[in-house]
Order: structure tokens, then sequence, then C-alpha cells
């Protein structure tokens, strides 16, 4: 019996187990290796790792919980999740099992892109959805942003501080914000209303957008806003709640609605955010946090084991 079962070895994953590991606790990593950035050739904002590419990230971590006897790594995807609070059983691709007494959820999310051929050829590469992870790089260089809803136009708005060219393409999406389009235009920001036909690109590097009508728009960078999805059918397996948007529904100390069960990373949000956030930082400090709340709720059953051994003794 594992202390914890963690299942994803991202960032959130990983720093969980480093903080287990450390606490001397006993925690399980399974690992289906599918990271949502593994197509991103850098990854950025984790202080002293700023620019490291995503794999060898996630291999200096896994290097550094070598060092830790109580942490065990499987690089086999969890298929099935069942139990209570002390006693949860996770079923794996070849028919094993293993039991923890503690759930973390580190399975992420899956980015599903628009229909618009090119653009997975490109994605994590030239085309981005973060703007505090690849907008730094945009400066300097012309930039388009895909889409017409509120969203689009917040992500132009941002992206309009960050580079000074920037185009926002709506693909023929009616835009939600007329005024506020007006108002970006006339700062400068330029503006393609046109069905998009493809993206022109050699080797993951966009040259440009080409539309239906046969213009063409030179471009560098493309930003937008993708649906997702769960990474897993975990947290509904488990019964977790959900927000509208899709991200699992977790308190101020990673908890789920389901005892026993903890969720950290983009899979995962609290009440008050208005999204989950995509930054490997933020997946890290949410898995730390929630170790050290699991191992403070072990010691608490800890304590009370020794108050009541100790009146039984009396």
């Amino acid at each position: 019996m594992h202390d914890v079962i963690i299942i994803g070895g991202g960032p959130a994953g990983l720093s969980a187990a480093l903080t287990l590991g450390r606490s001397r606790r006993t925690a399980l990593v399974c690992d289906a290796g599918a990271g949502r950035n593994r197509s991103a050739p850098n990854s950025h904002g984790f202080l002293t790792r700023d620019g490291m590419p995503p794999d060898e990230l996630r291999t200096a971590g896994r290097k550094e919980l070598a060092g830790y006897d109580g942490v065990e790594l499987r690089d086999s995807m969890v298929l099935a999740a069942e139990g209570t609070a002390g006693a949860f059983t996770v079923g794996f691709q070849d028919g094993s099992e293993a039991q923890g007494r503690r759930l973390l959820l580190a399975t992420g999310m899956i980015d599903r892109l628009p229909d618009v051929p090119g653009l997975a050829e490109i994605w994590g590469v030239s085309a981005f959805n973060c703007t505090y992870c690849d907008g730094y790089e945009a400066g300097g260089r012309r930039v388009a942003v895909l889409g017409g809803d509120s969203g689009a136009l917040r992500l132009a708005v941002q992206m309009f501080r960050l580079c000074e060219d920037l185009v926002l393409c709506t693909g023929g999406a009616p835009i939600e914000d007329e005024e506020l389009l007006r108002l970006m235009v006339s700062q400068g920001m330029g503006l393609h209303e046109e069905p998009i036909d493809r993206l022109d690109e050699r080797g993951g590097r966009l040259r440009a957008v080409v539309f239906d009508d046969g213009d063409t728009l030179e471009c560098d960078a493309l930003f937008l806003r993708p649906f997702t999805r769960q990474g897993s059918r975990l947290p509904e397996m488990l019964g977790c709640t959900f927000f509208e948007d899709g991200s699992v529904v977790v308190n101020d100390f990673q908890q789920t609605s389901v005892q026993g069960v903890f969720a950290a990373g983009d899979l995962a949000r609290r009440e008050g955010l208005p999204f989950a956030a995509t930054q490997i930082v933020h997946a890290a400090s949410a898995g730390a946090l929630s170790a050290v709340v699991m191992d403070q709720e072990f010691l608490g059953a800890e304590m009370q084991h020794l108050k009541e051994a100790a009146i039984a003794r009396r």
C-alpha cells in the first residue's frame, strides 16, 4: 500500500513526488508520457529552468526522484481508479493493480485544435495558446491571433503589448465585442475577417495564413485559445465535480469533491480563478501544495493514533 498514487508525470506530479519523498512518504508516480507541451521545443517561466526543453525538464525531475527510496516511477497508463480515502485501487494497461491511501490526479488537459489545415503541424513550435509561456519571444515579429470571440480579443489585447505587428484573423467568426475591436484597429492592429483556407508552414514554422479568397498574410507566429478536454477519464470515473469549462473543481488545498482525491496542474482550478493556469511553475506549485496537505492529513491521523495508544495503555 502506497501512501500516495500520483497519476501523471509532468511538473505537478513530479513536484508532489519530491515533496512526499522528502517527507519519507511512499509515492507511486504513474506516467503515460503524453505531456501537453511535448511538441514545444522550449518551456518558459520556471525560475532557473527558463528555456529548458520540456523533455529535459521531466528527465531532470525523474533523475532527482531516483535519490528517494520511497518514490517509485512506473511508465504505464492508468485506465481505472476506484475506492475511498485510505483504500484506493488503480488499474494499469497490463491488467495489474496498485493500492494507495490517497490519489493525486495530475493528468492534464488535451488541446482540441480548430480544423485549420497546417495548424497541428506548427502547434507548440510557432502556434501557441499561452502568452506567459511564449509571448515574450513574439517581440519584433508579425503575429496573428485567431478568433473573434471575447477570449480571442482579450488575447489580442495582451499580445499587442508584446509585439509591434499584430493581426487579428477572425476566420469568418462573428465579433463578440465590436467596440473593443474598433479601438484595437484604431491603435494599429490589423484585421482579416475572411475564412481561413490553410496555414502555410515549413518544418513546423509558420510562413503565412492563406485565406479562402486567395489572399495571404505573411507572419511568424500564431496565438489562439483552443477548446480543451480532460487528459483522462479518471476524474469523471472517480466522481469529481467539474466547472462548466471542464476543469476539475478543487479547493485552496487542491482537494477535489471526492475525499482523498487531489488534483494539480492545468486539469483543475479553484472557484475564484476564471481559468486554469497552464504554466509549468503553477503546476509544480500545486503539486507541492497537494503533497504537503496529504502529508499533514497522514500526520494528523498518526498523532491521533499515538493518543489513542497512550490511553489504551493506561
